[in-house]
């Protein structure tokens, strides 16, 4: 039998609108601050509270499963990692017995796994004064700064109130390992945690690109006909602004959608054709199946699908693409108005462009129109070095950055 706290998150999210103050235990650690943790404890490989979908790591529990009731140290042996947790703070509640919220007792539980071996890292409030506040946690890194969190994706705004303020509070990051040799306090700047996650998911989104060329191609899985086929319906009412409309359910028929890459791109735009690009390879033609189920990730979200399901990889290399060709895109539009279509100068300045565009999204997550900016504002013979460009963008950052902070 189901526990009564899955029942009332099942209720919860069936509602056709919801309230702020109904999200609760349901808010989600941002990506950033995720990875930033991940770069200074991890590598985080079990994550220790999630609903199913909003998991950071591939190996996870649920409510249903009950973490309380679990051996971590055991999950852990065979990932060769840490855990995370970012816990439900909801008042104790108990299923057969056994607790499944309750900050006491999840600090208690892993204070006991500790003791078994592995690390456990949560991102907790910094509420010191709280009963179940972990003292005896091995370190504790305290956040300077509030902590924003993000929106479950099932969440539907009732009305336009439910607008979060960003700002919600204190926290820090509680790690239990006995192997710990490090002091057992330090302290970090929201920002300076933000930005080791930047950098990281850089590095995923760089490696994903590196590897594209090498991508072999890729058979469909079975999960996928099935998946895409239940969300149709529900990708189409997602997306109303696609210029290719979905099958309708049940259709089977291959004038339905693209096949052809170019026709993909060229009909559905750059974010359908940088799904099916990630899920399938690089290929000339794609069969039905696979461009019904690129259009249905494209219709969901590139970033987190919730119709169908998606590996951390190919999400990686389809955001890389969605850069990729809308920074090319942006840029041959500016080029054909500064240059002759035969100009051999084009060219290369399109490359300088494109590499100089990438990193600069990737290091310091600048939009395409602010680096377009830029660029246009450069002397036109400094455009010609790539290291003038890298230096202009660089000093640009870098005096936005020191507006910010006088500010």
């Amino acid at each position: 039998m189901q526990n009564q706290y899955c029942l009332a998150l099942a209720e919860l999210r069936s509602r056709p609108a919801h309230e702020l103050k109904e999200v609760g235990d349901q808010w989600r650690t941002p990506e950033n601050i995720f990875w930033g943790i991940n770069a200074m404890f991890g590598p985080l490989v079990l994550d220790l509270f999630s609903d199913g979908e909003n998991s950071k790591c591939e190996a996870y529990y649920t409510a249903e499963v009950n973490a309380l009731t679990q051996d971590w140290s055991l999950k852990l042996a065979g990932l060769n990692g840490a855990a995370f947790g970012n816990p439900p703070y909801s008042r104790a509640s108990q299923h057969d017995g056994e607790y499944i919220t309750g900050m006491r007792y999840i600090m208690q539980h892993a204070s006991a796994m500790r003791d078994k071996g592995g690390r456990y890292v949560f991102l907790i409030k910094a509420a010191t004064s709280e009963v179940w506040w972990p003292e005896d946690a091995d370190h504790i890194s305290f956040i300077r700064g509030r902590l924003g969190f993000d929106l479950p994706s099932w969440f539907i705004p009732k009305d336009e109130k439910q607008v979060p303020t960003g700002a919600f509070f204190a926290g820090a990051v509680a790690v239990f390992d006995k192997t710990w040799r490090g002091p057992a306090m330090s302290y970090i700047n929201r920002a300076d945690l933000e930005a080791r996650g930047n950098a990281f998911i850089a590095q995923i989104r760089r490696e994903a690109l590196r590897l594209l060329p090498q991508m072999p191609q890729q058979n469909i899985p079975e999960v996928i006909p099935d998946a895409a086929d239940e969300a149709v319906g529900s990708a189409v009412e997602q997306q109303q602004a696609r210029e290719v409309p979905l099958p309708e359910p049940g259709s089977n028929c291959e004038d339905d959608l693209p096949l052809l890459q170019e026709h993909i791109l060229s009909q559905s735009g750059i974010r359908a054709w940088a799904c099916v690009r990630a899920a399938f390879g690089d290929k000339v033609e794609y069969t039905f199946k696979e461009s019904k189920f690129a259009h249905v990730w494209a219709s969901d979200n590139v970033s987190a699908p919730t119709v169908v399901t998606v590996s951390a990889g190919d999400i990686a290399v389809a955001e890389v693409l969605i850069m990729e060709k809308e920074l090319h895109m942006a840029v041959s539009e500016w080029l054909d108005k500064e240059f002759e279509a035969t100009d051999p100068a084009r060219y290369h300045m399109q490359e300088r462009l494109n590499t100089a565009g990438m990193e600069a999204m990737n290091e310091y997550a600048m939009a395409i129109p602010v680096f377009l900016s830029v660029i246009q504002s450069m002397e036109p013979t400094a455009r010609g070095n790539i290291r003038s460009i890298r230096a202009t963008l660089k000093d640009y950052m870098s005096k936005a950055s020191s507006q910010e902070d006088a500010a």
